[in-house]
Parts: C-alpha cells; sequence; structure tokens
C-alpha cells in the first residue's frame, strides 16, 4: 500500500497480515545476529542474496538504535541488549568508538566459560546515566539452566552476568568447512547470540602500513559485506527447525545512523516489523530487542528487570521488497538531511528574519501616515510568510523528498513554497482587515498541521527541523521539543484569535470565552492524551498559559488563589493523563503510564534526575543556546513594563486592542513554563521564537495602527491582566 503522508515512507503502510499472527509460538529457539555498521544501502538480491531471502521470508524494518550518546558504537549495542536499557561504554577522544572489551576464554578448544575483565567498569561508568539497566537479563531470557552461547566479543558482552561470566562462549562462528560444528553451536542451547563484527566504514581504504613497512590485509567494505551474508546464509542453514533469526545493525561507529532489522520466523513472514514503542510502521527501536527475546522464548521477566522499557516487536503487512528498502532508504537520508542542515537552517532562519524587519524599519521610518501603513502591510507580510515556515516544513513531508534527488533542497523548497501559499491565504481571506486576522489564520494553520500530523502517526515531523528526530531524541511519535514552541505559540494566537473574532461578531461575553476554550482543549487534548502528543512539559506548559488568556477573555479577575490554581492546572491535568494510560494501556501505552509505573515502583528518580540534568546541559549545548534564556527574560520584561521601558508602539497597542498584552504574555509564559518543564528546555524557547516574534510584532503594529476611536483599554503601566472588557488585574 502506498502512503504518501511521510517523507520515505511509499510503501510502510501497517497492514495486517492476513491470518498471521506476529505473536511466537511460545519457547522457540532464538538466534540474535549483529553486524556492525549494517545499513539497507548495503543490502541487494545481488550483493547479499542470503540477507535478501531472510527478509523476503521475513519481516524487514529499521532499527533506531539510539542509545546514550550521539554514536552508538558496537559496545553500547551490544550492552543495551545485556541490559534492556539504555547503556553505554566511554568513548575514546573525540568520543570515537572504544575497541570491544576482551574476552578471557577459560576452555580454549570448545565452546566454554569466559570471563570480561571490564565488565565491573562498564557497570560503574553507566551509573551516571540513570537509566535503571537490569545487567546480565538477556541471558535469563534462556530460561531453565540458561543454556546460551555467545559467538564474538560483541555476543560475549550481550551475554555476560554482572561480574562479566559467560557461559558458553566461541571467539568466532565456524567456518565454512566446519558446518557440522556450526550447525551443533547454533543447536546446544535455545538462545544463541553472534558478533559478525564491525563492517569497514564507507570510503575506508582496504588495506593499512604497519610502521613496520608490512602492509596488513583489510578487506574492503563490500567484501566484508559479502563474507558476512555467506555467513548469515550458514547461521540460517544450520538453525534449528521453527527458530526465530533476528539479524539486525549492531551500532555504527561511522556516525548517527539508522541501522538493519530483520526478523525471521512464524509470525514474522513478509512483515514488516512495528513496534508500540515507535509508532512508526517500520522502525524498531533499540530497547525492544531484549523484551522481544523473552517473549519468543516464552520466558518471564525477572523481577529485579521489570519491567522492561520496550516493547515486543510485531509484524505488519508490506508491499514488494524493493520498495520497502528504499523507503527505509530514505528514513536515513531524512535522518542525515537533518542533522547536518537543521543548525544551519535554524541559524539563516533567524539572521533573514531579523534582517528583514530590521531593513523594513529603516527603509519605510517616518511619522507620515502613508510610510505607516506601508509599514504595516510590510511588517505584516513579512510575518505571515516567516511564519508559516515551520508549517510549510512539516507540508513538505507529504511528497517523499527523501526519496528524490537533492532531499535537502527539495524539503526547503517546498517548505517556503507552502508557507508562501499559508501567507498568501493569511493576506487574502476576509479576516485582512482584523488586527488579529492574518496572524491568527497562520497561527492556525500552524495548530491544525501540527495537530493533525500528531493524530495520524507524526510521520509529517519525521525530517523535518521542527519535527522530530529517529537519532537525537529517542521520541519516534507525538509532540517533540522542537515542536513543542511553535505548537503551543500557534494554540494560543489561535485562541486569541477566536476570542476576538467570538466578540467582534455579537454581543455577550460567554461567546468569546467559548470559543477560545473550545481551542485551548482541542489543543491541550492533542498535546497531552497519551494516544496522540503524549508531551508531558507541553500540557504543563500550556494549561496555565491558556487559563491566563481565558480568565481575560471572561474579564475575571486573576486573584493569588486563582493564580495559583491556574499555575498547578497543567501538572494536575497531566497526572490525569498519567495514571489513565497506566491504568487503561490500550489508550496509549506511552511514556506517561510508563512513569506512572515507575514512581509506583520506586525508580522515578532515576528519570527525574535525567530529565532535569538534560534540561540543565542544553542551556550550554551550542555557543547560541546560552542566548535564548536572555531573550526569553527581555521578552518578558518588555510585556511586563513596556511604559517604562518607553516601547510606544506597545503601549498605544494594547491600550487599542486590550487582549493583546495578555495574549502575547501567555505565549511568554508558556514558553517560560517549557523551558523548566521540558528535558530540552532550551529548544523549546529556541524553536518558539521564529514563531512567536514576527507574529507578535504583525499583532502590535497591527493593533497599534488601529483608529484610535476604540474604547480605551489596558495602559501597560504595570504588570497585569487585560480583559475584553479593558479591566485590569
Amino acid at each position: 500500500m502506498l502512503s504518501a503522508s511521510a517523507p520515505g515512507a511509499s510503501t510502510l503502510s501497517p497492514v495486517a497480515l492476513e491470518g498471521v499472527s506476529s505473536r511466537a509460538v511460545p519457547g522457540r529457539p532464538v538466534i540474535v545476529v549483529g553486524i556492525a555498521g549494517l545499513r539497507w544501502t548495503d543490502i541487494s538480491a545481488s550483493t547479499t542474496p542470503a540477507i535478501w531471502r531472510l527478509a523476503s521470508a521475513g519481516a524487514a524494518g529499521t532499527l533506531a538504535a539510539t542509545t546514550i550518546n550521539p554514536v552508538t558504537c558496537p559496545a553500547d549495542f551490544w550492552l543495551t541488549l545485556n541490559s534492556g536499557a539504555r547503556a553505554a561504554a566511554k568513548p575514546g577522544r573525540s568520543g570515537q568508538c572504544q575497541p570491544l572489551p576482551a574476552v578471557q576464554r577459560l576452555i580454549l578448544e570448545t565452546a566454554g566459560p569466559a570471563y570480561i575483565p571490564a565488565m565491573r567498569g562498564l557497570i560503574g561508568y553507566n551509573k551516571q546515566f540513570s537509566y535503571g539497566p537490569a545487567w546480565g537479563v538477556l541471558a535469563q531470557s534462556a530460561g531453565r539452566g540458561r543454556c546460551s552461547t555467545a559467538i564474538g566479543p560483541g555476543a560475549a558482552l550481550a551475554l555476560a552476568s554482572p561480574a562479566g561470566d559467560v557461559s558458553r562462549y566461541l571467539p568466532t562462528l565456524p567456518g565454512a568447512s566446519r558446518v557440522a560444528s556450526g550447525s551443533l553451536a547454533l543447536r546446544q542451547c535455545p538462545l544463541t547470540v553472534i558478533d559478525l563484527g564491525a563492517l569497514p566504514s564507507p570510503g575506508a581504504a582496504p588495506a593499512s602500513r604497519h610502521p613496520a613497512g608490512r602492509t596488513s590485509a583489510r578487506p574492503s567494505r563490500m567484501a566484508a559485506i559479502r563474507a558476512d551474508d555467506l555467513a548469515v546464509g550458514r547461521i540460517a542453514a544450520a538453525a534449528p527447525a521453527g527458530a526465530v533469526i533476528m539479524l539486525t545493525s549492531a551500532g555504527d561507529a561511522a556516525g548517527p545512523r539508522l541501522g538493519v532489522i530483520v526478523i525471521s520466523g512464524p509470525g514474522y513472514r513478509t512483515g514488516l516489523v512495528t513496534s508500540a514503542s515507535t509508532r512508526q510502521p517500520g522502525v524498531a527501536a533499540i530497547t525492544d530487542l531484549t523484551p522481544s527475546v523473552f517473549s519468543w522464548r516464552a520466558t518471564a521477566v525477572p523481577r529485579q528487570a521489570a519491567p522492561l522499557t520496550g516493547v515486543t516487536l510485531r509484524a505488519a503487512g508490506r508491499g514488494p521488497l524493493p520498495g520497502v528498502v528504499a523507503a527505509m532508504i530514505g528514513l536515513d537520508t531524512a535522518e542525515q538531511v537533518r542533522r547536518s542542515t537543521a543548525g544551519w537552517f535554524f541559524l539563516c532562519y533567524g539572521g533573514c528574519e531579523a534582517a528583514l524587519f530590521a531593513l523594513i524599519a529603516v527603509v519605510l521610518r517616518g511619522p507620515r501616515a502613508e510610510l505607516a501603513r506601508r509599514r504595516v502591510a510590510w511588517y505584516t507580510a513579512a510575518a505571515a510568510f516567516t511564519g508559516s515556515v515551520p508549517a510549510g516544513t512539516f507540508l513538505a513531508g507529504l511528497a517523499p523528498w527523501p526519496e528524490l534527488p537533492h532531499p535537502a533542497l527539495l524539503l526547503y523548497g517546498l517548505g517556503v513554497a507552502w508557507a508562501a501559499v499559508i501567507a498568501a491565504a493569511a493576506l487574502a481571506g476576509p479576516w485582512r482587515r482584523q488586527p488579529f486576522g492574518p496572524p491568527g489564520f497562520v497561527a492556525a494553520v500552524t495548530l491544525a498541521v501540527i495537530a493533525v500530523a500528531v493524530m495520524t502517526g507524526s510521520r509529517l515531523q519525521l525530517g523535518a527541523p521542527f519535527g522530530l528526530s529517529l537519532l537525537a531524541t529517542g521520541r519516534y511519535y507525538g509532540i517533540g521539543n522542537n515542536t513543542l514552541g511553535c505548537y503551543a505559540t500557534a494554540g494560543i494566537l489561535t485562541a486569541a484569535w477566536a476570542v476576538v473574532a467570538a466578540r467582534g461578531s455579537g454581543p455577550g461575553q460567554r461567546r468569546p470565552v467559548l470559543a477560545g476554550t473550545g481551542v485551548a482543549l482541542a489543543a491541550v487534548f492533542v498535546s497531552g492524551w497519551p494516544g496522540f502528543g503524549a508531551k508531558v512539559g507541553g500540557t504543563i506548559a500550556m494549561v496555565p498559559a491558556f487559563g491566563l488568556l481565558l480568565a481575560a477573555a471572561g474579564g475575571a479577575r486573576v486573584t493569588v488563589r486563582r493564580g495559583l490554581v491556574i499555575a498547578v492546572s497543567g501538572l494536575a491535568l497531566v497526572t490525569a493523563f498519567a495514571v489513565a494510560d497506566y491504568l487503561v494501556p490500550a489508550i496509549g501505552a506511552s511514556h506517561l503510564g510508563g512513569f506512572v509505573g515507575s514512581v509506583l515502583h520506586g525508580r522515578a528518580g532515576g528519570t527525574l534526575r535525567r530529565k532535569i540534568g538534560s534540561d540543565l546541559r542544553s542551556v550550554t549545548r551550542t555557543w547560541y543556546s546560552m542566548t535564548v534564556p536572555v531573550v526569553v527574560v527581555v521578552t518578558g520584561l518588555m510585556l511586563a513594563w513596556p511604559a517604562r521601558l518607553r516601547l510606544g508602539t506597545l503601549v498605544t497597542a494594547c491600550s487599542r486592542e486590550p487582549l493583546l498584552r495578555t495574549s502575547l504574555f501567555a505565549v511568554w509564559l508558556a514558553v517560560a513554563i517549557g523551558m523548566l518543564a521540558d528535558d530540552s528546555g532550551v529548544s523549546v524557547a529556541a524553536t518558539a521564537l521564529p514563531i512567536a516574534l514576527p507574529l507578535a510584532v504583525a499583532l502590535v503594529v497591527r493593533a497599534g495602527n488601529q483608529p484610535a476611536g476604540r474604547p480605551a483599554g489596558l495602559i501597560c503601566e504595570a504588570p497585569g491582566i487585560s480583559t475584553v472588557s479593558g479591566r485590569t488585574g
């Protein structure tokens, strides 16, 4: 089935397999095969016929292998498989991957016990990350007797106990001339883990020169791929009847990449790997691998590891394998485009916005009425276009740009084109003469685009600069950190526009409040509901901001008591969502319910420490991150004391449009709370500013240049709450 709603997802539509269940028969033998650096670009029917046959007969997918560091080294992969939680080995200089820890064999001739001396040090290193790994849990999935075989150093790391003990170990897979011994090695235990080594990085030299002048042979990447394919063919031929074989990328030392996962066995025939952890058809998370092995082995998860953070991988229907592979390559292409261009995009976007508004201010400076009208028109047009860029980049995902030539050019070109269309509609519609009209329309379109994308699987967000990353954040659905700032700004300004529009449609104060409340409820529900956005920080931030705006719309004075209720309302609502998710997993089964489970089992402390640490580190992540909190503070002061700071246009504007200042303050409040409540707070503010500032400028200049005959409202002399009737709080 084709689907044009997602970048690179033309054949990834999750259609259930007719008459096929993805549940494995209890107690099946399991063979896990890892190849570090394996990508879908390496796999084809001619180059890797054995892997291609395995994928054709089984379920194929993309592995999001991010653990802790930006680059998932082979040791990181095997440690995560060992423990069922994100884990990592200490990187070398400049973040480079260290070799796998040495394995000491206690019996040299046959498969026998082995020992990893570095295991205790690896466990100690991971204590700082607070992911709560259950070390040695994978080996326990073998069941009674815990018979498991590790072949290769990475496999030994995956099956090692916390003390570093490995029950059965072979350093390499028996060669083609030893088929019988290879078959025996795969049949002696119900769980076998095989490390086929690491592929050379693309472009690596096939040989290296020793200082003594000797040349050591090192196979090219293509030769290594062919050798691994032959090994996979031998493994498939020697596997016990009814076994589940999982072939997966075992990290990639060359850089952050999406990997390969192929599952062959009953319940996975001609399928597409799916996971409730990612909610993305064809995408599995690395933390899903260990729980899946437990499920295939029909072994209960040990008490100290329950519950594991991942879920059992399932299979859904798919189209022809070549199209699926092209789509999965497109997913990785989208991630690489995002990694290489997003930083420059935000710098250029913000810089061009500042230059454009500065140019308008300089060129059209002057007191004449004609210049003032032209300033308003140009500011409005500039704000409509620049404020539409986030929505435009999401809508670019309607085309399969990652699968086409020049994907980066297509992404940003389509984003600009869509922004121009939205801006043209904002400037040409019947609302164009209303102060809140064009900015409100842009906000409403942005809100609708993000909300629909979230409710339909978040596919439009994959690869978009304001969207989700399958590599960087560990969030695969809902509203991400980069999306939250845009979404909150758009939601509040849309609600404000609804209030003002309803106020002008007839007498009475109830209609404006109902209009704004409808927008607020829809925006918060999409953001916080576990089945949709599942966004903790967004709900905590937006609910108080909407409460403040609606109080102003209803003419209610915000007393200390009401202020406290508004302040905790977001936390109360997200708590209710989380408890509902925990009690009724069918509504979402998201990380909200998982956190409630962590609280009940006494494991929430590590999660909270990790989130707080991530939020604090976001301030110093880049050289420009530290400027974002300064901009937020300065903006708050400008809204608090515009008259004292001699911001004449803002003073005039909020006196002529009473709800203006409250609307802008509500946006500021949502961004400020989001910075504190989200685990990547600076990202929330940094991505809100490019849409919030231009739309705010347009609102101020449009309201400030209204006819002076409107009823006087807030004079902006001191902090307070503006209302529709003009009262202050």
